[in-house]
């Protein structure tokens, strides 16, 4: 693992605790969006049914160490055959048999078979778990991610309306001016081109919130209506989080990120049935015992002269199967290697999330403070280019390449706000 990560020059382990990240950005709003997710996710309640069933399974395997015990009962009757002995004395035609009792089998697992596929249950038990926490990783990322989104949109289509309403002014006044004949029809018409170019912008835009607001509330297991009536009010501002990165190194990840965590119990639980499918060649050594009662008449059947019992061990050496053992110690060997390269991907691309994250931040920050700049500038523009206009000085073509500037980077400046958020959103997410 290296030492600091590309994007930071220094880095230091501060121990942060990031498992309520969202918190930072101190929206009321994001907040339950997010404690609606936890609780009703679907893909989350797939992912606890999941550690459900690999624990059912961990039992499964946990109980061949034990013995089994089993209560039976039977009843019998045979016809004997007259001609097994040329004795007279043969007994009658027809015997019963009664039999009521205990019948116990243990395998003495000697040589760890069943241990080691009880530890490969264990660890699977512990990847079951890295799974749903990577699931609510990933679905409490994307809640507030749209969240970042609605709200952008939602900055973008007020930025957007302000501007139409301008624009329409400047048609009327255009307008006016035409009827009175102090001005050509091709200043009106060059107007309108603008206003009609950010009214069509403004459907798309109401389509993009709409959609990003029905998948929040597919993330979240609620009817889209339900959620979109919680954003019907004025357009909240975006939230803010402190401008602090949090302090974390390279080699944390490999404690933090739930799918690396993930990935290395599926490799441990691999090298262990490895084991499991390699002990299948030595012996297995049994137990077998019984208590019962055994009697040929029903009237004597449950007495104390009647109980009868056994105990006898046996085993068996695998000798010749076909090349069964070798082929299944051959399949879970690769599947061993496979978990161990799947184990190195997820560390790689850990690191891969945590750099893109990163980068995209302060690219987008840099990105931000010269938008900024060029917004101004465009604002001071646009009021220079009107005065010069309605002094004659310039044409309105003049007037509205201006004022389409000046929209467009209203627009890029606010949606570039909002990638700023998402990217400090895909940053904790990466950090785990």
């Amino acid at each position: 693992m290296p030492e600091c990560f590309t994007e930071i020059s220094t880095c230091e382990s501060g121990g942060e605790d990031l498992s309520c990240w969202w918190q930072r950005f101190e929206d009321p709003l994001l907040n339950d969006l997010i404690a609606r997710a936890i609780s009703c996710s679907p893909d989350l309640k797939i992912a606890r049914e999941r550690i459900c069933e690999s624990r059912a399974i961990y039992r499964v395997e946990f109980s061949e160490l034990l013995p089994h015990v089993d209560l039976g009962s039977f009843f019998q009757r045979t016809r004997n055959s007259q001609t097994l002995s040329d004795s007279a004395f043969v007994g009658g035609l027809f015997t019963n048999l009664y039999r009521l009792g205990f019948d116990a089998t243990w395998e003495l697992d000697i040589f760890g078979k069943n241990i080691n596929k009880t530890q490969a249950a264990g660890y699977e038990v512990g990847a079951s778990k890295q799974e749903a926490r990577d699931v609510q990783l990933t679905i409490v990322s994307e809640v507030a991610a749209n969240y970042m989104t609605i709200r952008t949109l939602q900055h973008r289509i007020d930025i957007s309306t302000k501007h139409i309403d301008n624009e329409q002014e400047i048609v009327d006044l255009l307008q006016s001016r035409l009827d009175a004949g102090l001005s050509p029809g091709l200043d009106l018409e060059t107007a309108k081109t603008l206003l009609y170019g950010e009214r069509a912008l403004l459907p798309k835009l109401e389509l993009e919130l709409k959609q990003t607001i029905y998948s929040t509330a597919v993330l979240l297991g609620q009817n889209p209506e339900t959620i979109a009536t919680l954003f019907d009010e004025r357009p909240a501002p975006l939230p803010q989080a402190a401008d602090i990165l949090p302090d974390v190194l390279p080699s944390e990840l490999l404690c933090r990120r739930p799918d690396v965590r993930q990935a290395e119990l599926a490799m441990r639980a691999a090298g262990a049935k490895v084991l499991a499918s390699r002990k299948e060649l030595f012996p297995t050594i049994s137990l077998a015992g019984a208590y019962a009662y055994l009697s040929g008449f029903y009237k004597s059947w449950i007495i104390p002269e009647s109980r009868n019992w056994n105990v006898s061990p046996f085993g068996s050496l695998p000798i010749f199967h076909g090349g069964e053992i070798w082929a299944n110690i051959d399949a879970q060997t690769s599947l061993q290697r496979q978990a161990v390269y799947n184990y190195e991907k997820s560390v790689l691309t850990a690191l891969k999330d945590v750099e893109d994250a990163l980068v995209g931040y302060f690219k987008t920050k840099a990105r931000i403070e010269e938008l900024t700049k060029k917004y101004n500038a465009n604002v001071a523009a646009s009021e220079l280019a009107k005065a010069l206009y309605f002094a004659g000085v310039v044409d309105f073509l003049y007037v509205n390449d201006v004022d389409r500037d000046l929209f467009i980077t209203h627009n890029t400046l606010a949606e570039s706000e909002g990638n700023l958020v998402i990217y400090l959103v895909a940053i904790y997410k990466a950090l785990g």
